[in-house]
């Protein structure tokens, strides 16, 4: 059974805190302001939502694909589960308790409010479901080998657990990949659409330059994903990263002792080297050694210019960002 590495943290959406009449007049038509604040109001809502749903998805989507790793590691068929016979056996990681929690409370919250986006809603539904019938199978597992049961019982109970773990980890995995696809493709609207409405109203701020430099980020991911992406438009892609970061550090003046931007700014800076060692990576067709394969999907070591060490460095982003 395939299992898909996932592993990047979605950047949550802002909230927008708008005037509803812009650099109208004071007395603007009633009709027209009416409008803008229920565009507004409806903006406002949606970011709410998507939010509840984010909170869950990189409260332990990650942890969940990381911890699979380290269990089918010493497998050597996942398909056919233990033989007895492995060194060293690893169990799975259970569903962290808080993380379960805080999507229970997340995503109820999220199917109930408003407004209601059929293909999210029944995905989000799906993917707690899943988290549900993993959690139990998990811990199981987990147990089993943390404490060593294995030595006693020949593996007798490791090679019983495997398939029923595989079969809730394989329902995971369609519910995490179903719902991140709704959800991104869902975020990266509503945070477009947020962007256009902040340059309208407020001009190129921090909070632009914040959102505009994540979008382009995620982009350069999603791009450069695998190694037959096209060089001439990942050099261009780089290239307009790179300007928008330098047009942002010029323009962009914290207040005196605020942090936040800077750190933003430091891990943007790691980003975009990191994305200039990805394209020269694949351009220049530079092969993996040995020692940098083992180490391809840790984020901590994997190889510089490797889609693996990329996306550590967006990860890096998106949490930074997401403390602003």
């Amino acid at each position: 059974m395939k299992h898909a590495v996932r592993t990047a943290t979605m950047a949550v959406s802002i909230a927008l805190a708008l005037s509803a009449c812009g650099n109208k007049s004071a007395d603007p038509a009633k009709a027209e302001a009416a409008a803008a604040s229920e565009q507004l109001d409806a903006q406002e809502a949606l970011t709410v939502k998507l939010n509840d749903y984010i909170d869950c998805y990189n409260a332990i989507d990650s942890d969940q694909h990381r911890g699979i790793d380290n269990y089918l590691s010493w497998i050597k068929d996942p398909e056919a589960g233990p033989t007895g016979k492995e060194s060293r056996p690893i169990g799975p990681r259970t569903v962290d308790g808080y993380g379960l929690k805080k999507c229970d409370e997340t995503v109820n919250r999220a199917l109930a409010a408003e407004p209601k986006l059929p293909a999210l809603d029944a995905a989000a539904k799906n993917y707690l479901a899943q988290l549900h019938a993993l959690e139990p199978l998990a811990k199981e597992a987990s147990d089993y080998y943390t404490r060593e049961d294995y030595e006693d019982d020949n593996f007798a109970k490791g090679k019983q657990l495997h398939a029923p773990f595989m079969a809730a980890w394989g329902g995971f995995v369609d519910a995490s990949e179903t719902f991140s696809d709704e959800l991104e493709k869902q975020n990266d609207q509503a945070q477009r659409e947020q962007l256009a409405a902040l340059e309208k109203a407020e001009g190129r701020t921090m909070e632009f330059y914040r959102l505009s430099l994540m979008l382009e980020a995620k982009s350069l991911v999603d791009f450069m994903g695998e190694d037959g992406f096209d060089i001439a438009e990942g050099e261009k892609r780089v290239a307009a990263f790179n300007a928008l970061s330098d047009e942002a550090h010029a323009k962009v003046k914290p207040t005196q002792g605020d942090t936040k931007w800077s750190t933003f700014e430091m891990s943007a800076e790691a980003f975009r080297r990191e994305s200039k060692e990805r394209v020269a990576r694949v351009r220049d067709k530079k092969p993996y050694s040995k020692l940098e394969i083992q180490w391809m999907n840790d984020p901590t070591l994997a190889p510089s210019g490797s889609s693996t060490k990329l996306l550590a460095k967006y990860n890096d982003l998106v949490q930074r960002s997401n403390r602003m």
